[in-house]
């Protein structure tokens, strides 16, 4: 700026010169002289005023640009994203780029003002960018530290409301085809909320529905500080491989934007995803407890329920029973009919023996044709009523195998705690099998109990 305002001072008398003031003045060493400093003092003042203006512009964008750059290496780091170093929000940005924040101040119309207002939707971009990636990370993160569908349906749905801005949110699983709750915050009718049409369209076509509720027909939320109504609805299916498999309901005072409609399309993927490994641990939770013939406990699970009772009963010091029956001439049905039939003697004997049994009582599948009732509360007296009433069930029942009717008998035997008092329940199932043996010895189609208390 000086060099060229030195410049101009010194051109400047040959100018004039030509404009057509005399050589004489224009020459003359006081008006030189004259010329070259106002030369001097107007690069001067041009380069004060740039460096006012324009460096400090520059200074401000070299200082932000080289804070993004560091932001845009924090965010291809998969590194730093496991390790939530990376900012996740504006305000964290703020604390990385100085007070400002990363935004450069638009203070004129110029191409200064159009670049600094190109600069800061960068900036804004980025950190809304980052801030997705964060919240799809802890999302993730949290799925997989759940396997269990109601702590994980909880979770989700919690951390989906702060995610998305909503202010109240439930998630539905399908079971056997219907709609079954599985979390609920909030909102006050959830399960009139996931009988709705809209909320079923949605799981029909796999589709995102968005609902914008009019004034006579609004969600209800409860907050702490009171009841509101909520008119954004958003419906997101979680699909895996092409099937729905639950379907999320989040609601909102204010109209949800595309941010949040694009996170919610990155939550899906890991929700459906967790849903399914979800149902699939349910699903093989189930196997390991049930006989898959008849659909109640196996065996290894049925003692285990057994120790619970036994256990239970002594600390509270109250009566526990337990009955053991085998179906009598069973090897006898396989050889004649086939295993077929077998197994549905086998079905139609449960079924029979659990409408004779109270509520809380436990049938379990204790061998091939032998299985044992676990009655918490029941005396020696209430053991032989069940144990009766499941033989004449039993005995009463009539299975058609083409034109034969086959009619079947079981054998029975019981005991109670603490009318034989024993130390351990393996030790009150032993006496239970001996009456059952005894049961069988004396003629089949019998209930015997052990009513010796010196056991």
């Amino acid at each position: 700026m000086m060099a060229f305002g030195l410049a101009i001072g010194t051109v400047f008398p040959f100018f004039i010169v030509l404009l057509g003031v005399p050589a004489q003045i224009a020459f003359t060493p006081t008006f030189f002289s004259a010329c070259i400093s106002a030369g001097l003092i107007a690069g001067l003042v041009n380069y004060s005023i740039s460096r006012k203006v324009v460096g400090e512009r520059l200074q401000t964008l070299s200082r932000v640009g080289q804070q993004m750059r560091t932001l845009a290496q924090n965010m291809r780091s998969e590194q730093d994203l496991s390790s939530n170093s990376m900012p996740a929000s504006v305000a964290e940005l703020k604390d990385l780029c100085g007070e400002r924040g990363c935004h450069i101040k638009v203070d004129s119309d110029d191409e200064f003002g159009k670049s600094a207002e190109a600069f800061n939707l960068l900036a804004e971009t980025l950190s809304l960018t980052i801030s997705t990636e964060r919240a799809a990370h802890s999302f993730s993160n949290m799925l997989s530290n759940h396997l269990d569908l109601e702590p994980l349906a909880k979770v989700a749905i919690r951390q989906l409301m702060e995610f998305t801005d909503s202010t109240g949110g439930l998630l539905a699983v399908v079971d056997q085809g219907l709609l079954k709750l599985a979390a609920c915050e909030v909102i006050a009718n959830g399960d009139e909320v996931i009988q709705s049409s809209l909320i079923k369209e949605a799981v029909n076509s796999r589709k995102r529905q968005l609902i914008n509720l009019p004034e006579d027909c609004l969600i209800t939320v409860d907050h702490v500080v009171g009841t509101h109504q909520a008119r954004h609805i958003i419906v997101e299916p979680a699909i895996y491989k092409g099937v729905a498999l639950g379907v999320m309901v989040l609601v909102a005072e204010q109209a949800y934007g595309q941010e949040i409609l694009h996170r919610l399309t990155m939550f899906r993927l890991d929700l459906g995803l967790a849903l399914n490994n979800s149902l699939t641990h349910g699903r093989m939770r189930v196997l390991a407890t049930l006989d898959p013939l008849t659909e109640i406990y196996n065996r290894g699970f049925g003692l285990k329920r057994l120790h619970e009772e036994y256990s239970r009963a002594v600390r509270a010091d109250t009566p526990i029973g337990l009955i053991i029956f085998d179906i009598d001439d069973f090897k006898q049905i396989n050889d004649t009919y086939g295993h077929l039939l077998g197994d549905r003697v086998l079905v139609s004997v449960v079924k029979s023996a659990r409408r004779m049994l109270r509520e809380g009582d436990i049938l379990i599948r204790y061998g091939g044709e032998e299985f044992l009732v676990i009655l918490p509360g029941a005396n020696l007296d209430d053991v032989g009523q069940v144990a009766e009433r499941i033989r004449r069930a039993v005995a009463d029942m009539t299975i058609m195998e083409g034109e034969h009717a086959i009619r079947q008998t079981i054998s029975l035997g019981g005991v109670s705690h603490p009318h034989l008092n024993v130390s351990h329940e393996e030790i009150l199932v032993r006496h239970a099998d001996a009456s059952l043996y005894y049961a069988k010895r004396s003629g089949k189609n019998r209930v015997e109990l052990d009513r010796n208390p010196l056991h």
